[in-house]
């Protein structure tokens, strides 16, 4: 599967909405086509329940990272597990994602899929910080994101809403990344994302 290098969505990436706190949204990241071949190339991977400390969550995932990355991880933590390395469709689409984000492609350390069936949310959190960057590829339903300080004398109406329509793609860095924390509402509808996120 290719992504062309020049294509209108580059000049989507050229002039993206202008968003708070270092974040980034591009709408139209990929075509239908390639949504339609991602969403087929994705759904035979191996899913298991995601893990949320002790609990099950509902929604199912696939994770790549590589081995000598494991020792990283918290002993019992669930992205210790591996489907090991990426296959080749996501490895095009992850070179994709850094020239466009100007990022090297060698600093992403791990790519999650996720498959959120219809009422999936995901509570407030912060990603782990082990990470840097993460930037994340919706696919066949939306989204809605929200961003909220971690500082607990931050104003009430400091939140962030961000729909995240299918095809686009955002990135988190700087404030938005390590000073708010973020949920995701129950979706309407399946939907997939992929994740890619690099070493902090």
């Amino acid at each position: 599967m290719s992504f062309p290098q020049s294509s209108p969505q580059a000049e989507l990436f050229d002039n993206p909405a202008p968003l708070p706190h270092g974040l980034v949204y591009l709408q139209e990241f990929i075509t239908p086509a390639q949504e339609a071949k991602l969403v087929e190339s994705i759904a035979p991977l191996p899913f298991r329940e995601a893990r949320f400390q002790q609990y099950l969550a509902r929604r199912r995932v696939v994770h790549f990272h590589p081995q000598s990355e494991t020792e990283r991880y918290d002993k019992g933590d669930a992205d210790t597990f591996s489907s090991g390395p990426l296959p080749p469709f996501l490895v095009t689409l992850q070179q994709t994602v850094a020239t466009r984000l100007a990022i090297d492609p060698a600093q992403f350390v791990h790519a999650l899929v996720t498959e959120y069936r219809p009422g999936t949310p995901i509570g407030w959190h912060r990603d782990k910080p082990i990470y840097g960057v993460v930037a994340g590829l919706s696919l066949a339903g939306w989204g809605r994101m929200r961003f909220r300080p971690l500082d607990s004398k931050a104003p009430k109406d400091a939140m962030v809403l961000l729909d995240l329509a299918p095809r686009s793609l955002y990135m988190m860095q700087g404030a938005i990344r390590w000073d708010w924390q973020h949920s995701l509402l129950p979706t309407r509808t399946l939907r997939y994302s992929i994740t890619f996120r690099t070493r902090a």
